[in-house]
């Protein structure tokens, strides 16, 4: 089992539109567990949404209006028959991400094969979690795809496939394997706009979480707002990633779910990086301040500060897609900055 001890990983936009530029800035900034970029700025393909819907039945995308939707035939038995076959086949290369769609990925593996970074301790992909997808995604009648049952099922089932072919691609290096799923719509869970059953995420993430501990890798999860946090720790994941610097006191409430999710193996992944405007004003010592008042809350409680340690990541707090690219090369620097100074601090060698 992969022992968290601060090492730092990231959620995976950059705002770059040269990949190399983007995958040698993840070198150098997380040197155990790297990431392969997304670029949302080199082309709509990369856009979260539209990312991993390759193979997806009936999508429809219009790069002008920047819109995509699902336009799905009175007569679709078809489509859908294919779809099911290709996914029953487990051939995980039939839902492949193509350059395309994501060109930071064939260029981060051949990277890797060329550096062969020491230290190296994990490889990290994601893809954007069934709950946010389906939820964005809508229909002619603007009716989002979390309501027609059918397509909801072949989001869940292509998302599986899409996060096993990233893992059998990461194979060949004979390291830890990690999958993070993107979710921003879980932020939405419990407010009036979003009828959202809670056996229906927990089904469907588990769905995912199962076919990525199937190939010997580890399941994580990325919430940018605030969430049921409980919810997701009755899941099967491993790796819980918040925004720990915007949301600290919603996840340290929760003293006996996050010693029981800890003692499980959990790992809790520190979003404490501002990728927001408060980037410009943050400092390293301020970073460093706030996790360990954290650490010291948790120990306080009565959890042991050993299984802390062992069982945390350091992050951003979102991705930095969207950022300037100055400020989210200041994020992805104090994100390094900060897992050495925790090391440090921590004794962890």
């Amino acid at each position: 089992m992969l022992k968290g001890n601060f090492s730092a990983t990231a959620i995976g936009s950059y705002p770059h539109d040269n990949v190399a530029d983007a995958c040698n800035l993840i070198l150098k900034t997380l040197p155990e567990i790297p990431c392969w970029p997304q670029l949302p700025e080199r082309d709509i393909n990369e856009e979260m949404l539209v990312q991993y819907t390759e193979g997806l039945p009936f999508l429809k995308i219009d790069p002008e209006k920047k819109s995509v939707y699902i336009d799905m035939p009175e007569d679709n038995s078809d489509e859908l028959e294919k779809f099911y076959n290709n996914y029953l086949s487990e051939d995980a290369g039939l839902f492949s991400i193509s350059d395309s769609h994501a060109l930071g990925f064939s260029n981060m593996i051949k990277l890797l094969k060329e550096k062969k970074p020491e230290g190296l301790r994990a490889i990290k992909g994601q893809i954007v979690g069934p709950i946010t997808l389906a939820g964005s995604l809508k229909n002619t009648e603007q009716i989002a795809m979390l309501h027609n049952p059918v397509l909801f099922d072949v989001i869940v089932k292509l998302l599986s496939m899409k996060a096993c072919w990233q893992l059998d691609q990461f194979s060949e290096f004979e390291l830890s394997r990690i999958i993070f799923l993107d979710e921003p719509y879980l932020s939405s869970y419990g407010s009036a706009f979003a009828s959202l059953k809670k056996e229906q995420i927990v089904e469907s993430l588990n769905e995912i979480f199962l076919a990525i501990h199937n190939r010997d890798s580890l399941s994580g999860i990325h919430c940018c707002g605030n969430t049921d946090w409980t919810m997701l720790m009755e899941t099967g994941v491993d790796i819980i990633n918040f925004d720990a610097f915007g949301y600290m006191e919603t996840m340290l409430i929760y003293k006996k779910e996050v010693q029981a999710f800890l003692e499980r193996g959990g790992i809790l992944a520190w979003g404490i990086v501002p990728t927001t405007d408060s980037i410009r004003d943050v400092t390293l010592d301020d970073l460093m301040e706030k996790m360990i008042s954290a650490v010291d809350i948790l120990v306080e409680k009565g959890i042991d500060q050993k299984l802390i340690v062992e069982n945390s990541l350091i992050t951003p707090s979102c991705g930095t897609g969207t950022m300037p690219l100055e400020e989210a090369e200041k994020a992805m620097t104090l994100t390094h900055e900060l897992t050495v100074k925790l090391k440090d601090k921590y004794n962890i060698r």
